[in-house]
This record gives structure tokens, sequence and C-alpha cells, in this order.
């Protein structure tokens, strides 16, 4: 009975906490946003995921939304924007969170004002609305999540899975520490307890919790399974993981059961365990990952707290990223069958394209971690880790697995694909280690290896160029915030960034300049900027995105972290007036050329005598 009304509590305690939450969204105001502002120091927020380092009055670093080498990511601390010259990502603060973190406007506010210790106010409606469901399908996930571990640790019909997860050496304590669950061999267990919640269907669905049968009907996902709730890295449930119990019964679906995408889930942005794991993962500055939920229960368990599963054996950019930002070195810990599948190579190759040193640890075939620290303990598992090896020679042991060199055709095919991997290496030293590491495996002598090497690393320079420069250039290669472009140019755009960012110049600006004064990009951002459309009193960057395009959001960051500090009201107004007669001055030099020709009728005389005329009275007029 304790135990019961312990889960009722917490069931209330879950519903009071959504209601007060949802009723505090209102409407943020435009001096919150710029006090919000003001007080989270970007470069400070920017160094928690990414090694600045500063570069004049800015900060740069290896951009986190896209891999490189060469740091192309700069930071303005003057007006708290960032900008990317290599992928072209940009903006303030607040887009920073919301990319980084797969957040929401109305969510990144929140841990923005939380950080600087600033007490919320509203929301609009509509981001009020996004963020109402979003908080209400953590909520019912949550709910969830302590439904399937009340029925498994109370309930009779949940004894034949906690039996389950015994014999794999699972205790309560760890039921609890990961909140693990049982979805019962019923059709609407689940759905008829959060109807009763007040959870409406749609939601439900949503939530991706129930599937739609005949008739409009609905029923349970996840049945007869155990259940592996998984959390994002702020430790709120997003999604399940469901082991099925009956491997022959057929109507209950694959092994393994995962909840679809969702607005709060995507499986390629997330890791299982990392919630628990992040902390540790810090202080090794490492990870372990591994396949499956019982791997890192059983990691965990005996001292490995730094174990994470990817949520399946190809890796994606955005979970190498996250990873990253954590940590520089990942020990794989797959099973032999799956470490060695083409699919998982290309995940560890985006795990190492991303700045991360990984390290493959080799389990026997038919063992995975699980087995292995159950059966054999932790200290055999250290063991594995300290012989763990690197990607390029774990990428040897399988070119050369079970094949027979004594056969010339399978040697000649062996030596090309060695030739081809040790080719791709960046570093000449560790081509060179490599190339002693294979001749020795194979036999092949190490002169043979270097003089093929050699040929294929200049193959690789003449397909890719630019690859080429970045290899011989990459110690000494910078990003030049003004490469190519002109003085008239570089005059525009600390114009517009002043614009922007200082409203007090805008009505004198507007005076002096139109549109029609500025060229390419800077010209279709004028058009926006002086009609008003763009900006009022405060920059808002979550209006502004859904003003322009991708494109032209990506010049409007570049432009203002590449803005110069301190120049005077007077000094962009002085810079206004020549671009305004620079501009007078070429098109009078047009019209002049064009006359020279005599090749017009007298309309189109006329037509341009007016127009030079009224170059003339705005030149004079200024004078």
């Amino acid at each position: 009975m304790q135990d019961k009304f312990i889960f009722q509590r917490n069931i209330i305690t879950t519903e009071v906490n959504l209601k007060v939450r949802v009723d505090k969204l209102t409407r943020y105001s435009d001096d919150f946003i710029d006090e919000l502002k003001t007080n989270a120091d970007i470069v400070d927020l920017v160094s928690d995921y990414v090694e600045l380092q500063k570069s004049g009055n800015r900060y740069k670093g290896l951009c986190p939304f896209h891999s490189e080498k060469t740091p192309s990511f700069f930071v303005n601390p003057d007006n708290n924007f960032y900008h990317c010259f290599g992928c072209g990502a940009g903006g303030d603060l607040i887009n920073f969170v919301m990319e980084i973190e797969n957040l929401t406007f109305a969510e990144t506010i929140k841990v923005l004002a939380e950080r600087s210790g600033m007490e919320l106010p509203d929301l609009s409606d509509a981001q009020r609305q996004r963020y109402k469901e979003r908080e209400k399908l953590f909520a019912l996930n949550n709910l969830a999540a302590k439904f399937y571990n009340y029925i498994l640790l109370e309930k009779e019909i949940g004894k034949k899975a906690l039996e389950y997860l015994k014999n794999r050496d699972i205790n309560e304590s760890d039921i609890k520490q990961f909140q693990i669950g049982y979805a019962a061999d019923e059709w609407q267990l689940l759905l008829n307890f959060l109807k009763k919640r007040n959870f409406s269907l749609d939601l439900i669905y949503k939530a991706g919790l129930i599937t739609k049968g005949k008739n409009n009907s609905y029923y349970d996902k996840f049945r007869n399974r155990v259940i592996f709730p998984i959390y994002n890295n702020r430790g709120e449930v997003i999604a399940f993981g469901g082991r099925i119990l009956e491997t022959e019964a057929a109507e209950y679906g694959p092994k393994y059961l995962n909840s679809p995408e969702t607005a709060i889930f995507s499986k390629k942005k997330n890791l299982y365990g990392l919630h628990l794991a992040k902390d540790s993962i810090r202080k090794k500055n490492s990870c372990i990952i591994m396949e499956g939920y019982t791997d890192i229960i059983q990691a965990h368990k005996n001292g490995f707290k730094n174990s994470i599963a990817s949520l399946g054996t190809a890796f994606t950019e955005e979970q190498a990223k996250l990873i990253k930002r954590y940590a520089e070195k990942a020990y794989i810990a797959y099973d032999a069958d799956t470490a060695g599948n083409m699919a998982t190579l290309r995940g560890l190759d985006i795990l190492s394209d991303a700045g991360i040193d990984v390290k493959v640890i080799q389990l026997d075939e038919g063992n995975d971690p699980d087995d292995l620290l159950r059966e054999e303990g932790a200290e055999i598992f250290f063991d594995h880790l300290d012989s763990a090896l690197s990607l390029v020679d774990f990428k040897i042991e399988m070119i050369i697995q079970d094949k027979d060199l004594d056969e010339p055709g399978v040697r000649l095919k062996v030596l090309k694909s060695i030739i081809k991997l040790i080719a791709e290496i960046d570093d000449e030293l560790k081509r060179e280690i490599y190339l002693e590491r294979a001749a020795e495996k194979t036999s092949f002598k190490t002169e043979v290896l270097s003089k093929e090497v050699k040929k294929e690393v200049k193959k690789n320079k003449s397909r890719n160029y630019r690859r080429d420069i970045e290899k011989i250039n990459s110690a000494s290669k910078k990003v030049d915030l003004n490469t190519q472009i002109s003085y008239y140019q570089k005059i525009e755009e600390q114009i517009l960034a002043y614009y922007i960012t200082q409203a007090e110049l805008r009505e004198e600006i507007s005076e002096i300049l139109t549109p029609d004064d500025f060229t390419g990009r800077a010209a279709q951002l004028a058009d926006l900027l002086f009609q008003g459309k763009v900006i009022s009193a405060s920059v808002k960057n979550e209006s502004i995105k859904d003003e322009l395009d991708d494109e032209l959001f990506s010049y409007w960051t570049e432009i203002i972290v590449k803005q110069k500090s301190g120049l005077s009201e007077e000094r962009i107004l002085e810079l206004a007036e020549y671009i305004s007669s620079y501009k007078i001055s070429k098109s009078k030099e047009k019209i002049c050329s064009y006359l020279a020709n005599k090749n017009f009728d007298l309309d189109k005389l006329n037509t341009i005598l007016t127009t030079f005329q009224k170059m003339n009275y705005n030149i004079e007029r200024r004078d």
C-alpha cells in the first residue's frame, strides 16, 4: 500500500508541476530578451562546447555544427554574435543554444535565464502552444516510465520480466537507477491509464506510445516487453526501447522495438545513458560506446560510468558532435559481428572525422560487454580497454581477417586495400608507423608498401585539390574575415552592421542612403532593413529567421561578426556619405558613357538628363 501511495503521489506531483510550468507561459518582452542577451556572455557560453582562442577582438575555434580541421567559427563578444565561415551557421547566443541543444525558443530562454539568474516572464501564444505540447510530451513520457516501472516492481504481471532481469544480474537498485519497467501483455493497459490521467488520445499517439489499428481503434505499442526509458542529456524521458520476452512469438514484432521519431525524440541526435554518464565522460575525457541497454547497465554497475549506447550501430554526425562536446576519445565495444560490418565502419569514420580519437575493443565472437562483465568481471574488461586498437589498426585487421595471403589473387587484393587505407592518413609520420605495422602483419616488404602508398597519395591529391591544399597548409591556414571583397563592400557591411545593432543611427543612415545604394546581398538585406520588415527597436533573431531565407540570414550573422567595434557615430555617417557619393559618381560615369554612344531617341535623352540633374542636386545638397 505504501508503494502504491508513493506512485500515486508521484503522478499527482507530475501533473501539478506540468500545470505550473504551462501556466507561466505568456509572452517575452523585447526588454527581457535584450537584458537576457546582455547578462549572458556568449564567449563564456560557447566555451562550454567549443575551445575558443582570442583572435583580435574576436574569438575563433572549430565549428561545432560541421566537421573541420581549420578554425572557421568566430564569436564577436562586442555584439554577442557568432558565425561560421565554413558552413554559414550563425546567430546570437539564443540561436546557438537552440541549435546545439536541439531546444525550442522557449526552452532556450528558460536555460539562459537560469544560467543568468533571471526570472522568467512571458511567451507569445504560438510559442506557448509549441512549448506546452513539448512539456506535455515530457510529462507524458515521464508518467509512462513510472507506470512501466511500477508494473515491473509491484504487480503480479511483472514477475516474469523481473525474473528475466534478475537472471541477467540486474537487481532492484539497477532497475531504479535506469527506471526499467515492463509493458504487460495487454492491449490497452497503458492507454487506459493515461486517458484516466486526462492525456488526450492525440497526444499519446504523438508520443509514439500507441499504435493505430483497424476501425479507428488504438492499442499499446509496447506489449510483453521489458522497457528501457531513453533520456536526453538533461535527464528528461524522451522515448522508450522495449525488449521482447517471448522471442518466438511473432505477433509481438521484432526482438527490440523503439519509439518512433517525435517532437522531442530524434534517434540520430541522442545517446542512451548519456544523462548518467556525461560527468564521468568529461572527467575521463573519454567514453565507452556499446550497443545494447543491458550492456550499459552492466558497465555502470561495474564502475565504467562513462559508458553510453549509440541507439544503432551507424553513427550520425549529430551523435559525433554530441560526444565531442564531452570527450576527445571514444572506445567502441561492439560484438565482433557488429564491429566489422560496413555500416559500423562508416559510423566510426564519422566519429573520427569529428575529431574524436577512436579505439576499438576486440571482443570474442558471440560475446558482448554484458556477457563479458557478468561472466569474467571488470578486471578483464579493463584489459580489453588497454589493448584496444586504433581505428586504422582495426581496419587493417578487418582487411586481412580470414584471408589466405598465400593465394596471389587474395594477396594482391589485400595489398591494394591496405595501400588505399594508409594513403588516406593525413599525417606523414603516422603513415610510416602504420606502414611498418601493416608490413609486419602481412609479410609485405615495407619499401614496396611505402612506394605504392606514395603513388596513391599523389592520386588522392590530384582528385581533390582543395583537400591537398588543406593538408599542406593546415598549420598556417587562417580564415580571412574579409576574403575577396572590395573596399566598397566592406563599407557596405559595416554600415548595415551598425544599422542593425544601433537603433539610434537608423534614421540618419536612412536619410543618406537607399537600398539602391548597396550591391548584391547587401542590397537585398538593406531593402528589408530600411522597410522595417526585419527589425524594430530590438534585434530579435527568432523573428528574423522567419523573414530571411537561410542564405540571407547567414549573411546577416556574417556582417555582424565582422563588425568593427568602436567606430563613432560621426564615422559611420561619413561612410554612408561616401557610399552615396560613390554610387552617384559611378552612375554619372555610366550616363556620360551612354551619351557618348549617341544611340538613343529624344524620350530616352530626356529621361537621362532628368536623372543626371537629380544626381547633381543630391551632391550639391550634401555639399
